[in-house]
């Protein structure tokens, strides 16, 4: 409500005092009543609803009850803070006596009150700091709320060193409905920038690329306009772009305005680069063609030779893969957005594993970057290692014998962009280790809401289907009827929300997901997932059958 609360909860919010949170909230909604334990101390405490937050509400209330000076309540403040012990009985003993010599304030309450200042000492927080980052906060919050694009085009911006964290806001991007483009020589600066109300990569963020050529790119653009062709950006940049620099442009999407598929633009690249210099050489030396003479130089794509093959574009596939190589991101689409919504609904977010505690049972949706199978120098058993990633983030897998007997039992392929599911957990020494992730079980990600759905909510309004597609749904659900509860979450015209058990339950495997999306379109269902559960130790007996049995730590 105020940019005062913004500064508390900056304060507030760290490990130490966020034990007091539920209190200020409280006082703050008026369920909890809020108590001075001496006057003097609300017009210093009344703003935090009678909880010492910052370091210099401390020194105000020492200074007001007991007559410290202000130099003197630095010093108190500073002794708690460092807990220095022999400064602290002194700094006691001059409270106490402070306090009954300023304010006739009795020894009992006196002593109460210190145990409060020595609690909040210990936490507080420099209220010039919070300030600070309270009013940056409000700042890129209202710029966020009010100018999303060119707000994300500055934060991708200002990590554009941090891979992870790119990954992260392009996908946030999305989220939020903004369009990240692929780089374009006529729009595109040297880092993210604004282009009609998207978001353009720069031309510096391409593998291979430099700063010099794409400076030369932007500076040819800037003096002459835009590139009209493929044979324009030759003539007026080739000397500047390489055939390797060419080709990742291309691949880039940075040539996609020009009229022609990246494959025709790979294919006429070198004869083209050849003719455009020449070109060049002869204008500079004075000898313009023939057509140039006769008046033909207004569209200079009539004097070239070079014929345009006509052949398809690279398979999508492919497309994304060069992108992911030379930008780092999947920009025009990612492998995983015919998924995205089994992602999205029974997988943990990979960016997330570093937050999790030591032993969590978690489910990881993603596809395979990679797979290797070894053999441990150990035991001599067969272990993998699996590359996963999802949206934003990536990570390997620990497969031992149990997992990699799971992937067998349920067929499960390992080539690069297939969709899986993974029950793992992680297994973390101490805070700051990464986690290092085992996979107890495998299965394909469309498996998921067959396997760990318990009910399934489908949203249909009743303004937007038809008689036609009721009787489709209502068809599709007998058609896979199971052991899973379906419920259907009816928004009628005048928004009012009716749940409507269906009578029988179902079986929500990949034929009726994709039955769903299709009569209802994208985010028509929500799935009440089954938590996942601790695996069962894995245990062995000595060879001879006898003795306890132990756990088997892989």
């Amino acid at each position: 409500e105020t940019i005062e609360h913004i500064i508390a909860l900056v304060a507030l919010y760290r490990p130490g005092p966020m034990q007091f949170i539920p209190q200020f909230i409280a006082r703050k909604k008026g369920t909890e009543e809020i108590v001075y334990d001496h006057p003097k101390m609300e017009e210093f405490l009344k703003e935090t609803y009678g909880i010492m937050v910052y370091q210099e509400q401390i020194m105000q209330v020492v200074q007001a009850l007991a007559g410290f000076s202000l130099g003197g309540a630095d010093i108190l403040r500073r002794a708690i803070g460092k807990k220095k012990e022999d400064v602290m009985k002194e700094q006691h003993l001059k409270f106490v006596e402070g306090c009954a010599k300023t304010n006739n304030i009795s020894a009992e309450l006196a002593e109460v009150i210190w145990e409060k200042i020595k609690l909040f000492a210990g936490y507080g927080f420099n209220k010039s700091h919070s300030a600070a980052y309270g009013v940056v906060s409000y700042q890129t919050a209202y710029l966020k709320a009010n100018y999303p694009v060119e707000f994300m085009a500055a934060v991708l911006t200002s990590e554009i060193e941090n891979a992870e964290k790119l990954a992260f806001l392009i996908t946030a991007c999305r989220e939020m409905g903004i369009k990240v483009l692929p780089p374009d020589i006529n729009s595109s600066g040297i880092s993210f920038s604004v282009d009609s109300g998207k978001i353009r990569f720069g031309l510096g963020a391409i593998k291979g690329m430099g700063e010099v050529a794409a400076s030369k790119i932007i500076e040819s653009r800037e003096k002459e306009g835009v590139f009209t062709s493929f044979l324009d950006f030759c003539e007026r940049c080739g000397a500047d772009v390489n055939s390797r620099t060419l080709e990742h442009l291309t691949r880039a999407g940075a040539l996609d305005g020009l009229g022609l598929r990246r494959s025709q633009i790979l294919a006429i690249a070198e004869p083209m680069m050849a003719f455009a210099q020449q070109r060049a050489k002869d204008k500079a030396a004075g000898q313009g063609s023939l057509f140039d003479l006769l008046g033909g130089d207004d569209d200079p794509d009539d004097a070239c030779t070079i014929p345009i093959p006509d052949i398809p574009e690279f398979d999508w596939d492919e497309i994304l893969k060069t992108e992911k190589e030379l930008l780092g991101f999947y920009v025009s689409g990612h492998p995983l957005d015919p998924c995205s919504e089994l992602v999205n609904t029974f997988g943990t977010p990979i960016r997330t594993l570093g937050d999790m505690e030591d032993g969590t049972p978690l489910r990881l949706a993603g596809m395979v970057s990679s797979f290797t199978k070894k053999i441990s120098k150990i035991n001599n058993k067969p272990f993998g290692i699996l590359g996963i990633e999802d949206f934003d983030a990536s990570c390997e897998c620990m497969v031992y014998e149990r997992g990699l007997k799971k992937m067998e039992e349920n067929q499960v392929s390992t080539a690069p962009g297939t969709p899986l599911l993974l029950e793992i957990s992680v297994s973390k020494r101490d805070e700051n280790e990464r986690p290092r992730v085992v996979v107890e079980n495998v299965l394909p990600l469309a498996d998921a809401p067959a396997k760990f759905s318990e009910e399934i909510y489908l949203h249909v309004y009743e303004d937007r289907i038809s008689p036609e597609q009721q009787a489709e749904l209502a068809e599709l659900a007998r058609k896979h009827q199971g052991n899973v509860k379906l419920i259907v979450c009816l928004v009628r015209k005048d928004n009012s929300v009716i749940f409507v058990e269906a009578g029988f339950d179902i079986t929500p495997d990949a034929d009726f997901i994709a039955g769903v999306l299709r009569i209802l379109g994208r985010n028509s269902f929500k799935v009440k997932v089954i938590p996942p559960k601790r695996p069962a130790p894995k245990r062995w007996k000595k060879p001879d059958g006898e003795g306890e049995e132990k756990q088997d730590k892989e």
